[in-house]
């Protein structure tokens, strides 16, 4: 079947199949069930989870493996995890995970080993950590985790050793540790480090030898050195310890 629109809970259920080949949207006031969904293992387009006041979590997605554009799961404000995507092994294009305001955890991306394009994680703020992406191997955009005010540490992407573009690490207020990046040996594009004010090392990057961009570290006022970074070939700092 090509493109999917489900706004409604009787839609939902109405739903039969096993793929889509097009984009599958879900945006609907009263939709606080998705096992009418247990039968979808694909989606070639974009699948997008958007603006779904009653919805508690995605366990009808269980059989979903694969996304072929970019899968968006933005302003959902009772989502409060994503165990239902423990299956999603590949998604083609972007991952957006913003605006959900009651998610503790991304722990159900644990089994994602491949994105295509650009990973946000962004305006979540009872996120308290990131553990997951463990399985997550490559990427083809910026990593980006930006404004979640909860969240105190990240030690999930331990399986990340490159990155083609941009690290983007700001505005998360009680951040402490970036520990799941000890895999990552090399960033192609820019490396920003900047106004997480609770932020106290950086030993998640001791690893990093190569950013082939800028490395901005500024707006960290617990950081009080970067001996961490003393792996990398070249200075590229630009900067203070502030």
């Amino acid at each position: 079947m090509k493109d999917v629109t489900l706004k409604t809970q009787e839609e939902v259920n109405a739903f039969a199949g096993t793929s889509i080949e097009g984009d599958l949207f879900i945006d609907g006031s009263d939709i606080d069930d998705l096992s009418p969904l247990s039968t979808l293992t694909s989606v070639g387009g974009d699948l997008k989870i958007l603006f779904n006041p009653s919805l508690a979590n995605l366990d009808g997605l269980s059989s979903l493996t694969f996304v072929g554009g970019t899968l968006c799961i933005e302003y959902n404000p009772t989502l409060t995890n994503l165990h239902g995507l423990s299956n999603l092994t590949s998604v083609g294009g972007n991952l957006v995970i913003e605006g959900n305001i009651t998610i503790p955890n991304l722990d159900g991306l644990n089994n994602l080993t491949s994105l295509g394009g650009v990973l946000i994680i962004h305006a979540n703020i009872a996120l308290t950590n990131i553990d997951g992406f463990g399985s997550l191997t490559s990427m083809g955009g910026d990593l980006v985790i930006r404004g979640n005010t909860a969240l105190t540490s990240i030690n999930g992407f331990r399986s990340l050793t490159s990155l083609n573009f941009d690290l983007d690490v700001y505005d998360n207020v009680e951040l402490k540790s970036v520990d799941g990046f000890r895999g990552l040996v090399s960033v192609a594009g820019d490396l920003n480090v900047y106004d997480n004010p609770s932020l106290t090392n950086l030993d998640g990057l001791s690893n990093l030898t190569s950013v082939g961009g800028d490395l901005l570290i500024s707006g960290n006022p617990a950081l009080n050195n970067l001996d961490s970074l003393s792996n990398l070939t070249e200075d590229k700092t630009r900067g203070e310890l502030n």
